[in-house]
């Protein structure tokens, strides 16, 4: 799981730095947060698609995330509006 608050207006950014691949993104205003969780949201739809090995169990698939796996989240704040 993966939290965040925002300490201004932006975006938050999870990557899966080792394929590079961008698993979520989510405008935030000040103080509002940012969670990752697999099961919510349509995240695990997201490994599903990066990571899903349809051999791991009989009859479908599975979602098994590598262990060379390293998640980032970054932020990038809104720029100021002038006045």
């Amino acid at each position: 799981m993966v939290y965040y608050d925002a300490p201004t207006d932006g975006t938050a950014i999870l990557i899966e730095r080792t394929s590079r691949r961008i698993v979520a993104t989510e405008s935030l205003s000040e103080g509002g947060n940012f969670t990752f969780r697999p099961e919510s949201h349509g995240y695990d739809e997201v490994l599903f698609r990066m990571f899903a090995h349809t051999d791991a169990v009989e009859g479908g698939a599975v979602v098994v995330v590598p262990t060379n796996a390293f998640f980032q989240l970054y932020f990038v704040p809104q720029k100021a509006k002038k006045e």
